[in-house]
This record gives structure tokens, sequence and C-alpha cells, in this order.
């Protein structure tokens, strides 16, 4: 905050900053970013592949040299191993229904043989750090699939899972080791079937079954492999708002009460889809905070903790059947780099962020009406043939390749930045003398990003290497590179477009200071919504430090058309929310089902908080209440929340005269926000977009602060001191030679001058005005009554005058163009005699007289100077 003192009298323009563009992001290179304790990139949770590796779709070993070690890849799921063995497993020959652990010893004791042998793949291993194995729906025990070997084949019976749990947990037994020698290591994860819940109905179960199947078959892994971290659901299409809620509850809720002390982690798939409309129905943004923050915070209210999330596929749903194009490549890539950069906010989390591509997907066969020649979505890899204008069996990358291209280099650690537009996205990592800037624009239009890099210290920007990621009209993914060898202040980013910085600096940047984000929760949840009824929340034990920035996380879902833009109040205070949020409107989608992210002033703050939300219509949910506070380890100022130098205009119109206490400040902005001014002294507040003013004030020094509360650390303060007005004063010079008389004025902004019946303005502190032969009278006023009236005579001639004639007791007497200095008076009585005598000093051409001694009669005035004599009858009343 930064404040000025300031007399104000007339219009004084404040200056403070300089303009800036539409979008800009901060960038604090020597401010770290940890969330929940978590600062470092770990590239083994979101760069990754949807294979393993002794996946048979390689292409070949230099392919998957190149790809998992040059782009520093990390393999990521394997969804078929576990069910194709579940199909081949033998039956316990003394338990009917159950599988033999006798036959899953034996196969898995081969498979881990097997591995010992094939060493080129252990030299991968550092690749699968974060591995997950899951299975099928087709496993579920529902009595009508058969398996086993042929001539053998048997149907797993149900009895509480426990059949299935007890292969499930013997494969993963038997079938795994430490690594190397002995045995490939057993997976991280274990996603105990795929999208279950969607297909219950095909199944001929229930959610509330498949979450019992979870509970059931999770506690058996664990029991035989304590290492093992279970989980589920993997679920498909949330859309936790549909009928009212009603999807929430008969799904994920009724997983985590059933289910969720089971769980190591919560499994669940991201997809944007192009298949809607020409717009299509976009996840990412509002959306995604809205699904992942309120399965957080039932689990927070449930659990009493907050699991770790598996995010084991996300991308886009691109029409299935068609001919491969790069075009439909590039649906995938817009949706990759957006909701990794949504993930990437959430490190302490996520434990794997997985884009759905898959090697060749030569499984997948085209059915129906579909193009024979058409081709799976997600993959890595085509034929050279399939593409118009190529021919040849030889394998390449597709488009997709492009993504990890991208991302090629990006590591280190997590600093401060924050971008004015949430549709912008920016994140940065540091490492060493690298720093790597992310861009990623949501917009449906290019933009230009204006970029403050700080931080920095004494480094000096070597080069600048930048990766644009963009399609543009043609809709042909395209990944431009540029290098440039001293520092860039903005860049032009496409629509839907990623752009990646890699700074490179003449030495290490030094991180020395810290933002720490934490995450607290309200003490309830899922509220539905009334009309102009207040929902209650708490948000308790919150650590606050002397600086920081906070974010108010709203989630609603409600139907379109209802508002989104509720009266917030924290602790009292009444909070703007604002009317931009991540992403699109959700047009495409039933409803809205989104998180507000509202800008909250620190310093209202509490360790325990009040939350107030009340909307004006009736319809829909709160469904989730968070509360992000970042605390610094110092005061972080951001670009957006600079005012343009000019912004602000303030004056005084009307100053208090004789306690009148009228005095007013106007206050007028170029800028357009949701202003609130408020004097500290009167406690008078007022809220504004442009103008507006204070009134009746007393005279005195007042504090005068704005604030923008969508910008909550902006605070700009003034003192102003409001003084009673001034006497008005006048001086005055004569030049008789030239008729001209010459006033200085003060005490007034405005003049009004009355000089021989003629009206003279100014608002000049000196006026020469014109003077007539003879007598000429003048009054001068200021803007006020009270500061007083001048009032004077003169006269201009060649000759020597008496004035006022006949007089009373004073008369004046005027030397005309006679400069003498002094001169002597005499009075003479009617007959002769001298009655006064006196010499007199002469003061700008002029002799006041006192003759209060002469009796009324009429005398002969005689006037002698040393340039010239005069003879005047006078006569006294």
């Amino acid at each position: 905050m930064t404040k000025k003192l300031l007399y104000i009298f007339l219009i004084i323009s404040i200056y403070h900053f300089s303009t800036f563009a539409q979008d800009i992001v901060d960038i604090n290179l020597n401010v770290k970013h940890s969330v929940g304790g978590v600062s470092e990139l770990d590239r083994s949770k979101y760069l990754m592949l949807h294979a393993g590796v002794d996946d048979n779709e390689w292409p070949n070993e230099e392919f998957k040299r190149e790809f998992l070690e040059d782009f520093d890849t990390y393999l990521g799921r394997n969804n078929g191993s576990l069910p194709w063995n579940l199909t081949i497993c033998e039956e316990d020959p003394s338990k009917p229904g159950w599988p033999s652990v006798s036959y899953l010893q034996t196969k898995g004791a081969q498979e881990v043989n097997k591995y010992k042998n094939n060493t080129s793949e252990h030299k991968y291993e550092n690749r699968i750090s974060r591995y997950m194995m899951g299975g099928q729906e087709g496993m579920y025990p529902n009595g009508s699939h058969e398996i086993g070997p042929n001539g053998a084949k048997w149907t797993m019976i149900k009895d509480d899972y426990k059949p299935i749990a007890e292969f499930y947990a013997n494969y993963f037994k038997y079938f795994f080791g430490t690594g190397g020698i002995n045995g490939q290591p057993l997976p991280t994860y274990i996603e105990v079937m795929n999208e279950p819940f969607v297909k219950a109905n095909s199944l001929g179960t229930t959610r509330t079954n498949l979450s019992q199947m979870h509970k059931v078959v999770a506690q058996r892994i664990k029991e035989l492999n304590p290492n093992a971290k279970v989980g589920g659901y993997s679920a498909a299409h949330p859309a936790y708002e549909a009928s009212n809620f009603q999807h929430w509850e008969k799904n994920w809720k009724t997983f985590i009460d059933i289910a969720g002390e089971e769980m190591d982690f919560f499994s669940l798939h991201l997809y944007d889809n192009v298949q809607k409309n020409d717009e299509g129905q976009y996840r990412a943004g509002s959306n995604v905070e809205a699904i992942l923050d309120m399965v957080e915070h039932y689990e927070y209210l449930k659990l009493g903790e907050v699991k770790p999330f598996c995010i084991s596929e996300y991308g886009c749903l691109n029409t299935e059947g068609e001919l491969y194009t790069k075009e439909r490549d590039w649906h995938n890539l817009r949706s990759f780099s957006t909701m990794m950069m949504q993930l990437l906010e959430r490190p302490d989390v996520i434990d794997q962020a997985l884009p759905f591509i898959i090697l060749k997907a030569n499984w997948w066969k085209p059915s129906g009406s579909q193009d024979p020649n058409a081709k799976y979505a997600h993959r890595l890899f085509r034929q050279k043939k399939e593409l118009e204008g190529e021919t040849g069996d030889e394998w390449v990358y597709t488009e997709i390749v492009k993504f990890y291209q991208l991302w090629k280099n990006v590591n280190g650690t997590r600093v401060d930045t924050k971008s004015s537009n949430l549709d912008t996205q920016i994140d940065t990592y540091v490492n060493g003398n690298k720093a790597y800037v992310i861009i990623n624009n949501m917009h449906h239009e290019a933009r230009t990003v204006d970029l403050s890099l700080k931080g920095f210290g004494s480094a000096k920007i070597q080069n600048i290497v930048k990766k644009h990621l963009h399609a543009e009209n043609s809709g042909i993914p395209a990944l431009d590179e540029e290098t440039f060898t001293s520092n860039i202040t903005k860049v032009n980013i496409g629509r839907e477009a990623t752009i990646i910085l890699e700074f490179t600096f003449d030495k290490e940047i030094t991180i020395s200071d810290t933002s720490n984000e934490t995450k607290y929760f309200a003490d309830t949840y899922y509220k539905p919504i009334t009309a102009n009824q207040a929902i209650n929340f708490n948000i308790n034990n919150v650590a606050l430090d002397t600086k920081g920035e906070a974010i108010l996380r709203l989630g609603i879902g409600r139907d379109h058309g209802k508002s989104l833009k509720p009266t917030l109040k924290i602790n009292g205070t009444t909070v703007e929310v604002p009317t931009n949020w991540r992403g699109n409107d959700q047009s495409g989608r039933d409803r809205f089902f989104g998180v507000l992210e509202i800008p909250v002033p620190y310093n209202i703050l509490q360790a325990n908080n009040t939350v107030s939300v009340t909307f004006s219509d009736t319809n829909g949910h709160i469904s989730s209440l968070t509360l992000q506070v970042f605390n610094f380890s110092k005061e972080i100022i951001r670009s957006e929340e600079k005012i343009a130098s000019n912004n602000f205009t303030i004056k005084t119109t009307s100053e208090t005269c004789d306690n009148k206490n009228n005095g007013k400040i106007e206050i007028t902005a170029l800028e357009s926000f949701d202003y609130v001014a408020i004097i500290t002294e009167t406690s008078s507040t007022k809220n504004f977009t442009e103008t507006t003013s204070f009134e009746n004030l007393a005279v005195g020094t007042y504090e005068l602060c704005i604030t923008i509360p969508s910008k909550p650390t902006y605070k700009q303060c003034f003192s102003i001191n409001i003084k009673e007005v001034e006497t008005l004063g006048v001086s005055s010079k004569v030049n008789s030679s030239a008729k001209t008389a010459t006033y200085n004025l003060k005490g007034g902004t405005n003049y009004t001058i009355l000089l021989n019946n003629k009206t003279y303005k100014t608002s000049n502190s000196t006026i020469e005005l014109p003077l007539i032969n003879g007598l000429n009278s003048v009054e001068i006023k200021a803007d006020k009554e009270c500061q007083g009236v001048y009032k004077n005579s003169l006269f201009i001639g060649s000759e020597i005058i008496a004035y006022p004639n006949p007089f009373k007791n004073n008369f004046t007497i005027d030397l005309g163009i006679d400069t003498s200095k002094t001169a002597s008076i005499a009075v003479y009585s009617s007959i002769g005699n001298l009655v006064y005598s006196k010499k007199y000093t002469v003061n700008n051409g002029k002799i006041n007289l006192d003759l209060n001694s002469l009796n009324s009669n009429v005398y002969m005035l005689e006037v002698k100077t040393e340039k010239s004599s005069k003879k005047i009858k006078i006569i006294k009343q």
C-alpha cells in the first residue's frame, strides 16, 4: 500500500502506476510456491503414457528408448493383464467357484522368470515408479462369465466377493517381485475395476454392490500385499449435478460411505467432449475444479482426511470410427495441457495424472457401419498409409507426440505465479539456471499476454527458447520453436494453445522467499439453495501470517439462467463475487457445475471464520466450500492490482466557510472497477465504478482509502486536508501615466472585480485593469462572501484635486501626474486666516487629511510641491 499527502484546492491528479495490457502474468522466480508442503515438479506423476514397459505394441526398442528417455516420460497403466489372467485361471478343485491359489502361484512364478530373462526391460524400471494395474468390468462375478482353460470352464461365485478378492490378492502376490531378477516390481497402484458404475445395470448389479466389492477386494489385496495401494472406483463421466445431485448421492457418496475407508486413493476420468456440438462439452475449467473439490470436501468430512487422486484417464472424447486425421489429434492436445495445468495446482493430492494415450490400439476394430479403415482416436503411433497422401506400413508418431515434445525439459521447483485472467493459465518452475514459464490459453481466441518476470536478481538472461503448440484455423497441430537472446515482455498465444518459455540465465536463480498454500474445508457441504436465505459455513483453524492472499472456492450446481453471483459475507464483511470463472459458460452441459474462485482480502480472515452465502433465486446446491490460503514470507505486489497512472482525479469543489461544514471531496476514476472508497475519520463508505463524492465535511485532515474487492491486495490511501477559506487579500499599484492599476490577489480561486461599473473575472493571482481620468471606484470579491470585500477609489488626472468635496472630516488630495515625494498643505479661512498647515509624505500620489478640528465652513486649500502648486476651494459640512 502506498500513501500520499495531498492539500487539495483545485483538481489534482494522483499518479501511481503504468497502464497494462488486458492479460498479464506475474512470475516471481525467487518465491517458492508450496502446496501442502509440495513444491517440486514430479514428472512421474504427470508426464505419462497409458502403456507398460512390456507392452507388445512398441514399434521397436528405439522408439521406446527415445520416448521414455529423451522425452523424460513415464509409464502409467495396464488394464489388460489382470482380466486376461482371470480368463485363464483354473478353479480350486476343493472350493468350487473359487480360483486356484496353487495355479496362480505356478503361473506367477513363470511370469517372474520371464521378466527375469527379459533384461532389456529392467533398465526402464525407473519409468514405472507410479505404474497402475487395474481390472475390467467383465471381471465382476455375476455368474455369467465362464473362465478357465478349455475343457475346464468354470464360473466364479459371488460369496460376498471373497473369491474375486482372492484372485486379485494372489495375482499381485505371485506375479510380481521387487525388480530385476526378482521379477517386475509390484505396481504402485491397483485400480480394482475400470469404470464399473456406468455399467452396473448391464452387469446385473448395483452401485452399492460394486462399492462392497471394492471394499472386500482392497482388504484382501493389502492382507497379502502390505505395500500395495488400492483404489477406485475409476469414475466415468462424473456429473454430480445431474438429477439435482442424485448422481452424486448414488455414485461417489455411496462409494465413499461404503468403501472409502479401505481406499488408498480415489480414481476418476476427466474428458472434454467434442462430439456434443460445435463448441464442445468442456470439462476443463471450473467443472474439473468442482468435481475434485466435492470429492475432497466430502471425504474430509466423512473420513477425516483427503486421500490422493489418481486421474487414470483424461483428455478429449473424440468421434470414434473415423479415418485418422491430424485435426482429430488436436482435440486431445488442447485438452491435455489445459487439464494438466489444473492438476499441477494440486501436487499434494494428485498421485497420478495420466493422459489417455495408448500405443497402437491394434486390438480395436471398427464395428457396424463404421469405415473398415477407421482407427482408434487415442494413439501415439500410426502407420504412414493412414494419412491421406502418405503410403507405407511404417509406424510413425501421431501428432500426439507434440504434447511430450512440448513438455520435454520442464522440471524443477514451482515458484509464485498469478494471472490476471483465470482463462490464461500460468505455471513456472526453476531448475538451477533454468526457468520454465508455461502459459495456456483457454480462450477460444488468440491472446496477447504481458509477462512480468521478476526475482532473478543479478542473473542475466542468455537466451529464451519459446515453444508454441497451437492449431489456429486449420485445426492441424503445429509446434513452433523460436530462440531469443534478450528478454521478451509479451507473447502472442493462439486459441486454446500452449506456450513454454525456457529461460537460460548466466547463473543459478536464488529462491529466497516462500508462498505456502493450504486448503481449508468448511464444516459442512452440499447445501440446497433457497432464494434470499443465507447458507452459513464455518472454516476454522486457519493458520495466517502477516502477509498473503486467499481464495474462497465456492462449488455450485444450478440450472442455466440461475444466478451465479451470490451475496457473500466473510466474518461480516461483504466480499465481491467476480463474474468470471475458469473455462467457458458450460452452455454445452445440461446444468452449470463449477467452482467460483473468489479473491478474499487477506486482512479480513481470522483463525475461525464465518461464511454466509445468499442467492437471489431458488435452485440447485452449493456443492463444496473451501478456502485457499497463501502465506507469504514477504509481501507480493501483483501487476493486476496496479492502476493506471492517471486513474484517479480528486478535487474539492466546496470548502468549509465560517463553520458551515460544507466541504466536499469528489473522486473520478478513468478505469471502471467496483471500487469502495472510505473516509476513515467519519467511517463514510461509497461504492462506485467511475465517480463518487463525500459532502458536508468540516475543516480538518481526512484519510481517504480506495479498494477494489475483486483485487484483495489493492488499497490506495490519501491524506486530504480540507482547510477553512482564506480572507481575501488585495494589494495594488497604480501607473498614473499609463492610466492602469495592477491588483495582486490571494485567498480565492476565482475573483470578480467591479471597476467603474464594469465587471471583470479572473482566476489569476494578478490582473492589470484600465483607469479613466477622474475618479475610479473598484470593488473586488472572491468565491465566497465570508472571504470579505475589497473597496477603494482613486483619481487619475493631470491636475491636483481634492475629494470628496464637500467633505465631513477626511478627504484625499490626489497629485495627479505630479510625482513629488512630499507636499506642504495649508488651509485658510474665508477671510484669509491660516487655520491649518502641515508637511506630508506622498503615498502612491495621494495625501489623506483629517480636518476634524475645523468647523463647518468654506475654506481655501493650498497645496505646494517641488514641482507645482494649486489652490482649491473646499467645503466642510
